[in-house]
């Protein structure tokens, strides 16, 4: 969390000797277990992608059909976004900053891990949607697309706020007109048990 923050308030400015001085360590201490800022900061991207796929995919398979699922992975994701708005910055913009090619990488493969849960969608009854990935992938695109020009403009994100609609979105796609509509005023779904 110290490499977050100090990427997160200096930006281009971040330093080993911020994150030590952050994490209360000198920093001989730091690069013992790190050759570099860049090398910390892609550990600590990989640390968290690994603990925000975890938490999604539980709250994704606590339920029995795609909607409820998906429903209950979008409000876990506004939860987690909720709690971490430094490793959110992070991971949407912070990232992009880093020289590795990998960071970007790994970025993208969380996009994707998203876009497989929503495509998902494509093997509902009645679903509109061709199964190759194009419908999510554009609802992805959308989704990143409104949280890094917010977040690079500075502007507020109420993730609880924007689950709905979104839901909606990327429902119509899928099952069209009638089941999106009932999104915008579905409850946020308890877990239930898979068999």
């Amino acid at each position: 969390m110290a490499a977050v923050s100090e990427l997160f308030e200096r930006g281009a400015d971040a330093s080993a000797t911020g994150v030590a001085a952050r994490a209360g360590i000198p920093a001989s201490a730091f690069y013992d277990r790190f050759a570099s800022l860049e090398h910390c900061m892609l550990d600590c991207y990989e640390r968290l992608i690994a603990s925000y796929e975890r938490r999604i995919g539980v709250a994704f398979n606590a339920h029995m059909d795609w909607r409820s699922s998906l429903r209950a992975a979008a409000y876990e994701t506004a939860d987690w976004m909720e709690e971490n708005p430094q490793v959110v910055s992070f991971g949407m913009t912070g990232v992009l900053q880093m020289k590795s090619e990998l960071a970007r990488v790994r970025r993208e493969e969380v996009f994707v891990f998203c876009a497989q849960m929503i495509d998902l969608g494509s093997t509902e009854p009645n679903s509109q949607a061709k199964n190759d990935g194009s419908t999510s992938t554009y609802a992805i695109g959308s989704i990143i697309q409104l949280l890094t020009h917010r977040l690079q403009g500075g502007a507020p994100i109420k993730p609880h706020e924007i689950v709905p609609e979104m839901m909606y979105s990327i429902v119509r796609a899928y099952l069209g007109d009638e089941a999106a509509e009932e999104e915008l005023n579905l409850p946020r779904p308890t877990p239930s048990s898979r068999s």
